[in-house]
């Protein structure tokens, strides 16, 4: 059996999962399909020229190498095509998706890939929320932030992915597809395109009136909000609304590291007019009492 995850971090901890079973939980190996497909031109290949310019504008912040990038997606590529290589072999697929729009994505993305390939695919989903202990209740946007040895715990959810629900999500992928907006999201359990500016109102809600760091309101909204948007987003369209004057950098002594800069609201137009209005009205004010004090005299 593949075990499929739709992030590096996840494949990572269930590559610790597999290498630490003693109860012959997982089979095998362990692929993932991941590039964010919820961000950006969807159009192409997975890993074509464009998902790559998109890799690179989301996570810019991050000063990766030409070769770096290029053995990430190398790395992609060879888990696609283990992927389709394990399903026409005939071996089972057990896909660990959540509502994370980036899993709801790949989820979607994989049903598409292998529409017409006749294959036994099992999925976990992970739950909303979930039960720790008697008095602790947890709450995960993706399994990204599950530990490997909790893995297990989840397997009683597996459950066998239908020719009819393969088919729904491969024809979800081909709509988002040809919409191929710049952002698509899960709005009411649907998975839809949306406006680039869709999370905006998240990150303008949480804006200080007062200077404040730019980490600490990424953190803030992450923090409020765990949907699985990444921090690489929030900063994207953070630097948008610094280009459309509706935050001003104060201070950004490290250019390289844009998470440092310490912003602020800037002033609406309606607010400027206001304030050089009430200027107009001071000097005037203050040129009729220079003027009477003159005539006085």
């Amino acid at each position: 059996m593949l075990e499929v995850m739709f992030s590096d971090s996840a494949k990572g901890s269930m590559h610790i999962a597999i290498k630490d079973d003693k109860e012959n939980f997982y089979k095998h190996d362990v692929a993932c399909i991941g590039l964010n497909l919820d961000i950006g031109d969807i159009s192409g290949e997975i890993d074509g020229d464009e998902r790559k310019k998109e890799f690179v504008r989301v996570f810019s912040s991050v000063k990766f190498k030409d070769e770096e990038i290029e053995q990430f997606f190398k790395m992609q590529r060879e888990d696609y095509e283990k992927l389709l290589r394990c399903a026409k072999s005939g071996e089972s697929i057990r896909v660990w998706k959540s509502n994370a729009a980036f899993s709801a994505c790949a989820y979607a993305f994989l049903c598409y890939t292998l529409k017409d390939v006749e294959c036994d695919i099992r999925e976990v989903t992970l739950p909303e929320f979930f039960e720790i202990s008697r008095d602790t209740i947890k709450q995960c946007a993706d399994w990204s932030e599950i530990a490997p040895d909790e893995f297990k715990q989840f397997l009683h959810l597996e459950k066998t992915v239908s020719d009819t629900e393969k088919r729904y999500q491969s024809n979800i992928w081909d709509s988002l597809k040809k919409e191929n907006a710049p952002l698509r999201a899960v709005v009411n359990g649907k998975l839809i395109s949306v406006c680039e500016d869709f999370y905006d109102h998240l990150i303008i809600k949480h804006i200080p009136k007062d200077s404040f760091v730019m980490a600490r309101l990424i953190g803030t909204v992450l923090g409020s909000y765990p949907i699985g948007v990444g921090d690489g987003w929030y900063v994207l369209r953070i630097r948008k609304m610094i280009d459309e004057n509706k935050l001003e950098v104060v201070k950004n002594d490290d250019k390289s590291y844009p998470y440092g800069a310490v912003l602020k609201k800037a002033k609406s137009k309606e607010q400027k007019k206001a304030f050089f209005k009430m200027l107009f009205f001071i000097s005037k004010i203050v040129f009729i009492i220079i003027s009477v004090l003159l005539y006085c005299k």
